[in-house]
């Protein structure tokens, strides 16, 4: 199910390797490839994870560690499968779900006829799960993600979530790199996305097209194999007319591609800017990768070790330009606006 041939990202070895593994859900993929009648055997958290469905069809998860299996919870719902994942054997906290992102309005409970299918992708990099959750914080300034300045960019750190707020023009790497004929290419996107724990981002997007607008949910996952190596996943359904439009199934594919490989493209330049210049170790207690290394530290220790510095709330808003500037920018994109909705200039 997964290619097993590690990426390393940049010549260090992955910074602040984790004692243990970390505390909350983690998504495995697709629900249904663990449906072919058979036991399903992944390297995760340092050992072997085997996953198969019962007599009533409802898939199970057992860790077969060397001192004593343990049996995970779990958790099926968009088409996903995700298992919950604690050293300390606890059961999942009602407070860390993981949002339902379809109304399951289809033949089927991962089906909704409003959403396409999942357009997905996987790979596996040598590194560790914070060197990946790091361009939660470098979107702002990464010449790897942004064509230009943003127009607005913020991160709110609080409890067990992680969010970024972004605005702004994508770089070409996040573009389709074969559209169809005459396809309208993306102006600006308008982005919310959050980490819920330590291993699931869900991303709500707004495309702005040339002739349209355009939903999206990204999703953005990963699960560790051992302390240097993880499997990465990404998502994308969009929402699609009646019945779904093949070109917006076909842009979602593409999508799926272009994001994996532009996340992975930007840690991968992250770790060779920080080996060349020594910026990691230069980073302030206040700066938000800081602040996110605090936030991200709560899941590898045990519950009652959770300190309020690592939950508290931070907030890191990118003062992106003066306001004229930013008056000319805003104008710009109404008028983009109003052009996709048919709308008289006044």
């Amino acid at each position: 199910m997964v290619r097993v041939d590690p990426q390393p990202l940049g010549d260090q070895p992955p910074n602040a390797v984790p004692a243990r593994y970390a505390r909350g859900w983690h998504c495995l993929g697709l629900s249904h490839r663990f449906r072919d009648g058979g036991a399903h055997r992944l390297a995760a958290f340092g050992a072997t994870l085997r996953v198969q469905a019962d007599g009533q069809d409802q898939l199970a998860a057992r860790l077969e560690t060397e001192q004593s299996p343990q049996d995970l919870s779990c958790l099926e719902q968009d088409g996903l499968f995700y298992v919950w994942h604690d050293p300390q054997g606890n059961p999942p906290p009602q407070n860390l779900a993981i949002p339902r992102l379809r109304s399951g309005t289809g033949a089927e409970d991962d089906e909704d006829l409003e959403w396409s299918a999942w357009a997905w992708k996987e790979t596996t990099l040598a590194a560790s799960t914070g060197q990946v959750m790091e361009h939660v914080v470098h979107l702002a300034d990464s010449p790897h993600v942004t064509k230009g300045e943003q127009l607005y960019f913020k991160n709110v750190f609080e409890g067990q979530l992680a969010t970024q707020y972004f605005e702004g023009p994508l770089h070409h790497s996040y573009q389709l790199k074969d559209p169809a004929p005459n396809a309208a290419a993306i102006q600006l996107a308008d982005s919310v996305a959050s980490y819920y724990g330590p291993a699931v981002m869900i991303a709500q997007l707004d495309y702005v097209m040339e002739d349209r607008n355009l939903d999206a949910i990204v999703l953005t996952a990963h699960y560790p194999i051992d302390e240097q190596h993880l499997v990465l996943m990404t998502g994308v359904m969009v929402r699609t007319e009646q019945p779904p439009a093949p070109e917006l199934k076909t842009a979602a594919a593409g999508h799926a591609t272009q994001i994996l490989r532009s996340i992975t493209g930007a840690v991968r330049a992250q770790l060779d800017d920080a080996a060349a210049t020594g910026c990691r170790a230069a980073r302030g207690a206040s700066s938000p990768v800081a602040a996110l290394h605090r936030w991200y530290s709560q899941f590898f220790v045990d519950e009652q070790d959770v300190s309020p510095q690592m939950t508290e709330r931070f907030e890191y808003e990118v003062d992106t330009t003066m306001p004229m500037d930013l008056w000319t920018r805003s104008s710009a994109r109404n008028l983009i606006l109003r052009r996709v909705n048919g709308k008289q200039l006044a």
